[in-house]
């Protein structure tokens, strides 16, 4: 196995492996890998000097990466891996490596807790990044907010970034921005109706309940009315019932908030009850459906996964060197949010405290070097990260294909 740069493992307790378990390895390809890994691996991580020049910034990550979030966690895990190995590999911030702590939460709020309580009290990190489940992000951030931790997440509820909590940083769209964004791409279909009507399919979730009602008080703005909010459970695999639901309706365009699998699941559910494959879904960023079975189907995309821009090019080369797939919308947005904290590790200088990290975090305004579509920010007052969007145009084969024109959610009067 190769040695790893600077990173540790953690397996949760519950799953029968030892804890601390600590993993000294390059790239984790695959989950089966990181715990095979985590059976075997030292109780202490290995350290090039005791100099503090040597001496890395200790950062933490909090993913399901065993239970029913892996589709979604595991790729966010994998991008955040090679954006610390790719500064790693570079010479690391301001010649010190970051230090990255990953713990499986395997889906439980109790577990993501007891995990975090460790990151802090243990392993004294500057921030606990990643954090793709809104219900775990709701659950930590009053732990966050008493600890004075950052947390930097791919997918917390809306109210925890507007309006700006201190200690929450969202570096994927918001629910605000994906429903505009999603909205937007529909209105600008050739023919599309001023007077349509849009149904909303999501998770029954804190998420997925604040882009139903982020759909809810934008759609007339863009000419739509809302034909019904349909919600479903994370875990559930059957969506008859909410196409049927959908079919009746007489929605003219759906948006949604779900992952891949459940777009495909809900297409074919579509399907089966008569709604024509003509009719537009839009879906949130990240979400990647191979050979999507529908004739109009586009996401929200957030970074570039191709292009010749220069951040592109080195996320390309540093995903595939980790062993991951760089034309993952997925991968991309957990590579941006390691490169985004790494950049406020470098503002706030070595050694940088929990409240130094927060004012180095208020501070971002950047494109990673066009690898986003337009500025991310943070702010005292802004913590939604990236302010503008593109769709991702799928084919009608359900392969992706070309980006729509850029669309800013989020203008300098908001941050």
């Amino acid at each position: 196995m190769k040695k790893l740069i600077a990173r540790t493992v953690r397996v949760s307790p519950h799953l029968g492996l030892r804890r601390p378990a600590r993993l000294m390895a390059a790239s984790l390809a695959a989950v089966g890998g990181l715990l095979l890994a985590a059976c075997g691996s030292s109780s202490t991580p290995t350290s090039s000097g005791s100099s503090s020049s040597s001496k890395p910034y200790v950062i933490g990550e909090i993913e399901d990466l065993t239970a029913g979030l892996t589709f979604l966690d595991v790729p966010w895990h994998q991008g955040l891996v090679a954006a610390v190995d790719g500064v790693n590999a570079r010479g690391g911030v301001g010649g010190h490596k970051i230090h990255l702590i990953t713990l499986d939460s395997a889906g439980s709020a109790t577990t993501a807790v007891t995990d975090f309580h460790e990151l802090v009290s243990v392993d004294h990190v500057v921030t606990v990044v990643g954090l793709g489940d809104s219900i775990v992000d709701a659950a930590l951030l009053p732990l966050a907010t008493a600890a004075h931790i950052p947390l930097v997440a791919v997918a917390p509820p809306s109210s925890e970034v507007f309006p700006a909590d201190p200690y929450m940083y969202e570096y994927s769209p918001s629910t605000t921005a994906e429903a505009d964004v999603q909205l937007a791409y529909l209105h600008s279909l050739a023919g599309a109706s001023s007077h349509g009507r849009v149904a909303v399919f999501g998770y029954d979730t804190p998420q997925g309940q604040g882009f139903g009602a982020a759909v809810a008080a934008d759609a007339a703005k863009f000419g739509f009315s809302v034909a019904g909010d349909f919600l479903v459970s994370p875990t559930a695999t059957d969506y008859s019932t909410q196409a049927a639901q959908i079919a009746h309706s007489h929605a003219t365009a759906i948006v949604s908030a779900v992952a891949g699998p459940s777009i495909a699941t809900l297409m074919k559910d579509l399907k089966a009850v008569g709604v024509a494959p003509t009719t537009p879904i839009t879906a949130f960023a990240g979400v990647a459906v191979p050979s999507a079975p529908w004739r109009s189907f586009a996401v929200v995309a957030d970074y570039r996964t191709s292009g010749n821009e220069a951040g592109v090019v080195t996320y390309r080369k540093d995903v595939a060197a980790a062993g991951y797939d760089p034309s993952s919308p997925t991968v991309v947005e957990g590579y941006a949010g390691g490169l985004l904290v790494s950049q406020a590790l470098q503002r706030c200088g070595y050694p940088c405290a929990p409240s130094g990290l927060q004012k180095a975090l208020d501070a971002t305004n950047t494109d990673l070097s066009g690898l986003a579509f337009g500025p991310i920010v943070w702010s005292a007052k802004f913590h939604a990260g990236p302010t503008v969007f593109s769709s991702l145009v799928y084919t009608s084969s359900g392969a992706p294909g070309s980006y729509s024109k850029p669309v800013t959610v989020y203008g300098p009067g908001s941050y």
